[in-house]
């Protein structure tokens, strides 16, 4: 996906529809690389993210409110509180349609007129904020290059490409330029000798021409292909944007703001901003949640070194009946054996020869495999109950990375890091002893209610299924939860009374989502009534089993659910 200068003219025109003008209330650096304002404008509240730099450079609104990250506060986010905060914003522009560059300007009552840019240019991208004089106040990253950038400097735009532009180039412009590209793909030549053409636009403009993405340069039709990139351009003057998105199992996986035609499954989306909020919604809790996980992976990975061990050790079947059968066969032989010999052969024909120690008695060698098959049965008799016991472990283990990766909040995180430390799945070295405690999730369980009026409880984390399903619940009610897969326990408060297909086919399609198995289609949902549920024996928060045979199977698509989560 690209995030290309005629993207950023469309989602442009889109915020300034909702937020100019606009007052700055916060500024908050939600992860690395982005910065976020909350703005108050028509009488509510609008998130602006802004991600300068790396590989999702992007601009749009979003949807939910963006928190304080984890990342150390960097200069320029102190100059931004200073003197965006508080701020009228007046205007927000793209100087250059061409270029992903944007200009946003500011009014504060105390320190008056300051300009905000934000270079949107991938691992080179940027953000400085200047006084009315054009000089920089602060900035993200200092450039010791050509330009010079740093505190107190004049600002110098970034330098102009030596490329064609799509709103002044001309037909024969355009042909010389392709005559001399060095990309034998079309779509990659676009993008060498156009300016602001990312991939996306390019093979859009390649399939317009030729009507298919996979074609040479040199089988271009030039008069088509100019006038495809005039199609494509003209909504920078007329603002008539037409916005699309691809998606694949409920994700996005492509956007652009005009109808994209050479991909199958196109759908228009009435805001190329919501389509954006879909795809990379900003991660403030990117630092800690990325140390638990860390944390999860070494665990997963010691539980399956240990797995494998018990796995390697497990004795093959009638292993110890052989050997019993092998002393009594030379027990009872003995006498027979003659000096020098390497071997016994059984006489009976099915039993296995027994090899001979010359440094060994008959009855020394007798003894020696008793004592072997008496292991070898205490090995068989133990060892399946520690490899049931070691996978349910690294189902828990899934579940938690499945809780991580759902938590959105920094007490659920430090939950799951608690469940992870408690669980003693974890071997780390040892350190000086400290007193702690489990941290509860502030949250509740997720909650929706049915068109027949049924509550539905969707369990967050490990700890929560363990509530959601044994607290709760009654026996008569339903529950879900989906197959050989780590997930949600999802309940619904039915108390016997009969639940609409309708309602049983949303409940199951909240269990596929909320498992490790979303964006996945036809996920098979095991539904019961919750007195068939028990907990494991020796088993972590969360575990159960189901009585065998009580259970039917719902298939269910794995995408976002069309309820609404109620309060609780």
């Amino acid at each position: 996906m690209h995030f290309d200068a005629l993207t950023l003219a469309c989602v442009i025109h889109e915020i300034r529809e909702q937020v100019i003008p606009g007052r700055i209330q916060n500024v908050v650096m939600p992860e690395t690389q982005a910065v976020a304002f909350e703005i108050y404008a028509g009488g509510q509240r609008h998130h602006l993210l802004a991600r300068v730099r790396g590989q999702t450079v992007q601009l749009n609104l979003l949807s939910a409110k963006a928190r304080r990250g984890d990342d150390p506060v960097i200069p320029l986010l102190e100059q931004l509180r200073k003197y965006a905060r508080g701020s009228t914003l007046t205007n927000l522009q793209q100087p250059d349609p061409t270029e992903r560059v944007v200009v946003a300007d500011l009014v504060h009552g105390q320190h008056g007129h300051s300009r905000l840019v934000l270079e949107l240019t991938g691992r080179h991208g940027n953000a400085l904020l200047l006084d009315d004089e054009e000089c920089i106040r602060g900035m993200w990253h200092a450039d010791t290059g050509s330009r010079g950038l740093r505190p107190r400097a004049a600002y110098l735009p970034p330098p102009q490409r030596a490329r064609l532009s799509p709103l002044l180039c001309t037909e024969q412009e355009l042909q010389t330029a392709l005559c001399q590209s060095t990309k034998s793909k079309a779509w990659q030549a676009l993008t060498e000798v156009l300016v602001g053409v990312g991939p996306t636009q390019a093979r859009e403009l390649v399939f317009r021409a030729v009507g298919s993405v996979d074609v040479e340069t040199a089988a271009l039709t030039c008069p088509d292909l100019w006038r495809a990139l005039q199609t494509l351009w003209a909504p920078v003057h007329s603002q008539a944007w037409t916005p699309s998105v691809v998606a694949e199992k409920g994700q996005v996986v492509l956007f652009a703001p005009f109808r994209i035609q050479y991909q199958d499954g196109m759908q228009t989306v009435s805001s190329l901003n919501e389509a954006l909020d879909r795809i990379t919604p900003p991660d403030s809790y990117h630092a800690a949640r990325t140390a638990v996980h860390s944390r999860l992976i070494r665990a997963l990975k010691q539980n399956r070194r240990r797995l494998e061990a018990v796995q390697r050790d497990l004795p093959e079947p009638q292993a110890a009946a052989l050997l019993r059968t092998q002393g009594h066969w030379l027990l009872a032989l003995q006498h027979t054996l003659r000096p020098g010999q390497t071997e016994l052969v059984i006489p009976d024909g099915e039993t296995k020869a027994v090899p001979l120690r010359s440094d060994r008695t008959p009855v020394q060698q007798a003894e020696t495999m008793f004592k072997r098959a008496r292991k070898l049965e205490r090995a068989a008799e133990i060892l399946p109950r520690r490899i049931e016991d070691l996978k349910q472990d690294m189902a828990y283990l899934q579940q938690l990375e499945l809780d991580l990766s759902a938590a959105r909040n920094r007490p659920e995180i430090a939950a799951i890091q608690a469940d992870l430390e408690t669980s003693g799945l974890l071997r780390m070295p040892k350190a000086p002893r400290t007193r702690s405690t489990v941290p509860a999730p502030a949250t509740r369980p997720r909650t929706y209610t049915s068109p027949e009026g049924f509550q539905i409880l969707v369990g967050r984390n490990a700890r929560q299924n363990d509530k959601v399903t044994f607290d709760r619940s009654s026996p008569r009610d339903l529950w879900l939860h989906v197959r050989d897969a780590a997930g949600a326990h999802v309940l619904i408060k039915s108390a016997g009374r009969t639940v609409s297909p309708d309602t049983l086919q949303a409940a199951a399609q909240l269990a596929a989502f909320h498992s490790g198995r979303r964006g996945e289609n036809r996920v098979p949902v095991m539904v019961t009534e919750k007195r068939h549920v028990t907990r494991f024996r020796r088993g972590r928060p969360g575990q159960v089993r189901v009585r065998k045979g009580s259970a039917q199977v719902v298939m269910a698509d794995a995408v976002a659910p069309a309820w609404a989560e109620t309060s609780n």
